[in-house]
């Protein structure tokens, strides 16, 4: 398992080369990422749950993860945070 700050999210890199990284993001309960930028990427959510993310210009957006779907996400810059009661799972995969 990756190391951490208490609090923080668990980011484990499976594959990554000079096109594309894939990784598996975990989010406890009360668990917060921290805020950096990510180019366009695919999300496929491994546990689902509640989710509040915060952008670098102040905006916040709450959403519910589920189980099974797969999103398109444009570059943004923000971190996560999970304001649910169960773990949150997602696959990423980031395209350079």
């Amino acid at each position: 398992m990756a190391k951490r700050k208490p609090g923080s999210s668990i980011v484990k890199i499976l594959l990554q080369n000079d096109r594309v990284r894939l990784a598996e993001m975990t989010i406890k309960p009360g668990d917060r990422g921290r805020l950096v930028e990510r180019p366009d990427r695919v999300r496929y959510v491994l546990t689902g749950g509640k989710i509040r993310e915060h952008f670098a210009d102040g905006n916040v957006r709450k959403y519910h993860l589920k189980p099974g779907t797969a999103q398109w996400e444009k570059k943004s810059a923000s971190f996560m945070e999970n304001v649910g009661r169960s773990v949150v799972r997602f696959i990423t995969v980031q395209v350079y």
